[in-house]
């Protein structure tokens, strides 16, 4: 085997544990709602991937550290992975109640390979678009999972196996892989593990919060998981369109919580003073755009529809830019320009180091920040007077160049992707839908929002569900991993094909 191939199997192997323990930790919900047909499939889920796993790890555990590009590799291979053993129990429940004379109509739609993917696709990538038409017809233990998909996705495999599974000397390169740069200790591991506490303590308050507002326990658990960590995964048919006002205005600071970064939330909880929240131009930035933002969409509500829709508005655009993707009404019949302010929101995103997707307000910021800079060398005589400032810090010119750097290669990957996903899918989707629609769809994927104006049913055609599924990956791990693996898959693909030949001559 090529040595280069050696060391990403090995840390695949450590990170394959991570689904096998998700599926055990669904038994007892299984079990607890009298579902045991469930039992088998999430054990075999258990055992696909512990087994492999363990397998791959210790054959290689003995090889050398990954460099960063091996860690884009490692990262966009285990996602992988774990989209697939994510379908795993989806197929095998609703192979098996097809048997059943009541089956629902939602459930039997995931004995569509595709389907199944594509719910395990958007659940671990705390997307949110859904093959389940009505999700409240889904056994608890598939509501459940989808759920949990979402609340690991959104803190992701590297913090998780940092903090609880046994940490390689990968660590650093694995962390800056998966798009994290934050350090909230010394090490990596006390960071993951400071992390994981902060999480269960903000899920713990989420859930607190939903049931005290009247959602039931049952609803309340799922719900909270979803909503902190920006998923937007529903138990019901309709999101959060069931519930009351109470409900929907609590889920809005539950969205925010997930959208901030977590090394604020750490000096939030440290120094107890609220001024954290909006010390640096990044998370100023995300209180300007929620605000600014929900009253311009409440505006452009009330000229389209003729009624002041204050709730729904904040709730709409909070979910599109924290990229949650929860939902109180149907987007599908708003005013083009209603969606276009919804898409600049998806695109823009949350802020990084949080739950959220998108862009990332960071790298808005740099690109503002640069505009600025640019503007001042106008009126400057001297450019050697220029002071580069972001985030209260001063930066010395090539720093100033490279965070540039970083933002541009990023944004216009990002947008080159959007612009294909779109024109993919507009002639994948059904007829009816305009090319905005198609926009919006492709930047809730890309996002990793949720928000839907009705292309996402299982009556897409599979290039449509491929296209965004690849979206929704892409968005997940900022394109570049995903570039590299398909670029790795390409170069084994033509190395074993001119090995290949070489052995006919």
């Amino acid at each position: 085997m090529n040595q280069g191939n050696k060391v990403p199997l090995r840390a695949v192997g450590l990170l394959m544990q991570i689904p096998g323990g998700m599926a055990l930790l669904s038994l007892p919900v299984c079990w607890f709602f009298g579902e045991n047909y469930a039992t088998l499939p999430f054990l075999l889920t258990a055992g696909v991937a512990i087994a492999p796993g363990q397998f791959l790890y210790h054959r290689f555990r003995l090889e050398k550290a990954a460099r960063f590009r091996q860690a884009l590799l490692i990262v966009a291979l285990s996602w992988l992975l774990l989209f697939l053993l994510g379908t795993i129990p989806f197929v095998l429940i609703a192979h098996h109640l097809a048997n059943q004379p009541q089956a629902s109509a939602t459930m039997l739609e995931f004995r569509s390979l595709w389907n199944a993917m594509f719910e395990a696709v958007s659940g671990f990538t705390t997307t949110g678009l859904s093959m389940a038409v009505d999700a409240s017809q889904l056994p608890h233990c598939l509501q459940w999972w989808r759920s949990l998909m979402q609340w690991v996705g959104g803190i992701g495999l590297i913090v998780l196996t940092l903090s609880i599974l046994e940490p390689s000397n990968n660590v650093a390169q694995l962390y800056s892989a998966e798009a994290r740069d934050e350090r909230l200790a010394p090490t990596l591991q006390e960071t993951a593990q400071r992390i994981w506490l902060i999480y269960l303590f903000y899920t713990g308050i989420s859930i607190l919060l939903l049931a005290i507002a009247g959602m039931p326990p049952w609803a309340a658990i799922n719900h909270g998981l979803a909503g902190i960590s920006t998923g937007g995964f529903a138990i019901t048919g309709a999101s959060l369109k069931v519930y009351g006002p109470t409900v929907q205005a609590v889920t809005i600071p539950i969205m925010i919580l997930g959208s901030i970064s977590f090394l604020i939330h750490a000096r939030l909880l440290r120094q107890r003073e609220i001024s954290v929240l909006w010390t640096d131009t990044r998370h100023r930035a995300l209180w300007i755009l929620l605000i600014a933002g929900s009253l311009f969409l409440v505006f452009e509500r009330a000229w389209f529809s003729g009624s002041w829709e204050w709730l729904v508005s904040a709730f709409h655009w909070t979910s599109a830019i924290t990229t949650c993707g929860f939902a109180v009404v149907d987007e599908q019949g708003w005013s083009p320009l209603s969606k276009m302010l919804m898409i600049l929101a998806m695109v823009c995103g949350a802020v990084s180091g949080g739950t959220g997707g998108g862009l990332k307000l960071d790298r808005i910021v740099v690109l503002y920040e640069s505009v600025v800079w640019n503007l001042k060398l106008v009126y400057r005589e001297s450019p050697e007077d220029l002071r580069y400032e972001l985030n209260g810090q001063i930066l010395s010119e090539k720093e100033a160049h490279r965070h540039l750097k970083t933002a541009s290669v990023l944004a216009m990957l990002w947008f080159a992707s959007l612009t294909v996903g779109t024109l993919i899918l507009f002639h994948a989707a059904a007829a009816e839908f305009s090319l905005v629609d198609t926009l919006f769809e492709s930047a809730s994927a890309l996002g990793n929002v949720g928000l839907s104006t009705g292309i996402t049913t299982p009556e897409l055609f599979w290039t449509g569900k491929v296209v965004l599924m690849l979206l929704m990956w892409m968005g997940r791990l900022e394109i570049i991993a995903v570039f590299v693996f398909f670029s790795w898959l390409l170069r084994s693909g033509k190395n074993m094909v001119l090995s290949g030949v070489q052995q006919t001559r």
